[in-house]
């Protein structure tokens, strides 16, 4: 092969011998490009060299003209550099009629900005940045390089594709990067997606980067840098252990191909060896077009296909004049810039043979061949400016037509892997994002897939911290469900005594038919305690198990207190009105009423404050870190309602507790036994005002600990159903075992002494006889 390219470039020289000396004329173009600095584009003398031997053969391209350069000036990727290497190029003797140049966008965009005053065109084959799309700046800028104006997008289209939500991203401090990070923003702003950037001036400490709390945290990150940069990058990188299968790593696609060898990054700190271990599984996006065609068997506009240009450019590079010049990634599109510019200056030529100024016939100047060009001729700059608009032929690296910004086609990105095996890395074309103007799309090239993309088959985690629900303890649910079970089991016991025995006297006396209430009550408390203790996944349960808990807390709670606090009044009423010989008799309707009352107040006050459930985060498991290596964020779900709503029904309740506290502390020394329930009530009012502050301060403070929330308020469900029941029903229980026909409702009745003086036993005794055989009493009917 190398045998073949010395026969082509041999017969190639004495071609173009043989035309050069047919042409009569000379034009020339400026020539700057980036010899030293951040960014090395001295690679691109070879092709540069090649495409005039190539050009200044052909016949049917710029007759009558040979096209050459005066000499490369070095831009130093500087943007003050550029600017003197230009002044300079336009004060000599000898007239460019195009700049080819000025390498990097740092050292471009000064110049492009400019150029137009001395009506020159201005080809750039290094520059992508998104600045130079203004044409209203860059008038006479076109370039042949892809402008990386949606690498932002394909770059959110694969988070997107691959399950990523977060990446970090190191910039270097250039106009070219600053603006692709913008890029980037804007693409991941839109999707929703994390970026954690840090912009480091060139030269400057990569520490801030590295020594982030979270920097670990980031499995995906992006590098947006020249070549040296990224080395150090991702030798720092080695060091802190961030390579492997559980990171990605992200370049820019365009660097030349042997970067990151040690010879040629200049830097030591990092063996090849090293460097090989974290090339492999890196990725990046380029846009298509910034190399050679991928079909080697196309001939283009310059005679040659993709493959022999690159063997060409190989062979070249071993000359001893070129030997010392870095080979560059992107030399195809330098290749194609010089023919950009032969194509442009051939349509001018034709335009001024036949005359055609259209476009341009106001400007000044006169219509006159390219060799008599000078910078003031405005009716010549503008006809090569618009010639350089019809360019349109196929590149090594694609199709050569500019739009309207002067730029190429950039809508399709290819997708690119580093794959090494031993000291070999080739660089693979896995996939391709086409940008759409409402969607972009991603697919894989054929026989490439997550398989052949990741170890294990599956893209690596990103860092970004997973949400998980974290539930209440499996041990808290399984005890209190199992409680509760066994409560609503004692309930239906309850139910069934209730029911078999309420012919019995003992219950006769009590209302048997309220205590129908306080099993229903105590059966919803239990019931509540399930909604309190289980926590549901589907946003909608959630939904609907906050809006169950506190109603079947306040339902089951004001029908079970309502009996109490009703018999409580019953008592408290018959004995503090003993000396009235007639009283208006107390009907169940009557006590029924009160606890309707007492319960739909509650209910009211419940549903006109809005119950809504929110996720936040649990205090007691903030960070976790699971055993597949992932962040874990866990999150409660709390029922957030009216914190005016729920002062109202605590602070409710607390009245008719303090209302029965009241009544009970009255009554204390009452002991009736067919009559009335005092020492059980007084029991159970007690201890549910203990109870009822416990679950007050459980919700108002322990909300947001979940466990603990329903720990405590579980409990106060459990003590509170129970206490209704137990202190009901138990004592009923043992009475109808030890006294079934109820013969001693009516002995061992005692008052205590400060009712001893007001009314007589024997009084009190008849009027409970009386309610037994349903006969008309002076206290109170309650049959």
């Amino acid at each position: 092969m190398k045998l073949l390219c010395l026969l082509f470039l041999v017969s190639l020289s004495l071609s173009t011998s043989v035309s050069v000396f047919k042409k009569n004329s000379s034009l020339q173009f400026g020539y700057i490009t980036s010899l030293t600095g951040s960014f090395i584009a001295s690679g691109s003398i070879p092709v540069v060299d090649l495409a005039l031997k190539l050009i200044n053969e052909r016949n049917d391209l710029l007759e009558n003209y040979t096209l050459g350069y005066t000499d490369f000036l070095d831009s130093k990727c500087s943007y003050t550099s550029s600017l003197d290497q230009f002044f300079k190029l336009v004060n000599r003797n000898a007239t460019i009629l195009a700049l080819l140049g000025c390498g990097c966008s740092t050292a471009t965009i000064p110049v492009a900005e400019i150029s137009h005053y001395w009506n020159i065109p201005q080809v750039a084959f290094a520059s992508s940045s998104l600045a130079l799309f203004d044409r209203h700046r860059y008038r006479n800028f076109f370039r042949t390089i892809i402008a990386q104006r949606f690498i932002g997008t394909a770059l959110a289209q694969l988070m997107v594709e691959f399950g990523w939500k977060q990446m970090g991203v190191i910039t270097q401090d250039e106009a070219l990067f600053q603006n692709t990070l913008v890029s980037i923003s804007t693409a991941f702003k839109t999707r929703g997606l994390v970026l954690n950037g840090y912009v480091i001036k060139t030269g400057g400490s990569l520490d801030p980067f590295f020594a982030r709390n979270d920097a670990m945290n980031f499995r995906i990150n992006k590098i947006n840098a020249y070549p040296s940069f990224s080395y150090q990058v991702l030798c720092k990188a080695y060091y802190r252990g961030m390579y492997g299968s559980k990171y990605v790593w992200i370049l820019p696609m365009w660097y030349a191909p042997d970067w990151w060898k040690t010879v040629s990054s200049g830097n030591c700190s990092c063996t090849d060896d090293i460097m090989l271990q974290m090339l492999n599984g890196i990725m990046g996006v380029v846009p298509e077009g910034f190399f050679p065609l991928e079909n080697e068997s196309i001939v283009t506009y310059s005679g040659l296909t993709s493959r022999i240009f690159a063997d060409q450019y190989h062979f070249l590079l071993q000359e001893p004049k070129y030997e010392n010049l870095t080979e560059l990634g992107i030399a195809g599109l330098a290749f194609d810039a010089v023919w950009a510019i032969a194509v442009g200056l051939d349509i001018a030529s034709k335009k001024i043979l036949f005359g055609n100024e259209t476009g341009c016939e106001k400007l000044s100047g006169e219509i006159a061949p390219l060799e008599y060009f000078n910078y003031t001729n405005k009716k010549l700059g503008c006809i090569l400016k618009q010639s350089f608009s019809e360019v349109n032929f196929l590149g090594i690296t694609g199709d050569i037509a500019f739009t309207l910004n002067g730029s190429r086609l950039d809508n399709v990105i290819l997708c690119r892997q580093y794959r090494s095996s031993g000291t070999t890395v080739n660089i693979m074309t896995f996939g391709r994002v086409t940008v759409e103007s409402q969607r972009s799309i991603f697919k894989f090239l054929k026989g490439e897939s997550n398989t052949s993309l990741w170890i294990g088959g599956s893209p690596p985690y990103d860092g970004y911290p997973v949400d998980r629900l974290h539930s209440n303890h499996i041990v808290l649910v399984v005890i209190y469900s199992l409680t509760a079970g066994c409560g609503i089991v004692f309930a239906v016991l309850c139910l069934t005594f209730n029911i078999v025995y309420s012919n019995k006297k003992v219950l006769m006396a009590n209302n048997a038919k309220l205590n129908y209430l306080i099993i229903l009550g105590s059966a919803v408390l239990y019931i509540s305690v399930f909604f309190f203790s289980y926590t549901p996944y589907n946003p909608k349960t959630q939904e609907v198990f906050c809006n169950s808990r506190s109603r079947l807390f306040s339902l089951g709670y004001n029908l079970c207190f309502g009996v109490i606090l009703s018999r409580t009044w019953r008592i408290y009423y018959i004995f503090s009105n003993i000396k009235a010989k007639k009283k208006v008799g107390i009907k169940n309707w009557m006590l029924l009423l009160i606890i309707i009352g007492i319960v739909l107040i509650d209910l009211i006050i419940i549903f006109t404050g809005r119950i809504k459930h929110a996720i936040v985060r649990d205090q007691e498991h903030p960070l976790v870190v699971d055993d597949n290596g992932r962040i874990v964020h866990y999150f409660v779900v709390i029922c957030n309602s009216s914190i005016i709503s729920e002062l109202f029904s605590f602070g409710y309740k607390g009245i008719l507790q303090l209302c029965a506290i009241f009544m009970a502390f009255h009554m204390r020394n009452v002991n009736v036994k067919a009559l009335n329930e005092s020492k059980e009530i007084a029991a159970i009012i007690y201890i549910n005002s203990i109870v009822l502050v416990m679950l007050g301060v459980t919700e108002f403070v322990l909300d947001r600990s979940h466990n603990a929330y329903a720990a405590l308020f579980g409990l106060g469900l459990l003590i509170d159903a129970t206490l209704f029941l137990g202190f009901t029903f138990i004592p009923k229980i043992f009475n109808v075992y030890f006294n079934p026909h109820g013969g001693k409702l009516f002995t061992n009745t005692k008052i205590g002494k400060s009712m001893q003086s007001k009314v007589a036993p024997e009084r009190i005794q008849d009027e409970d006889h009386c309610k037994i055989k349903n006969t008309s009493c002076s206290i109170g009917t309650l049959q």
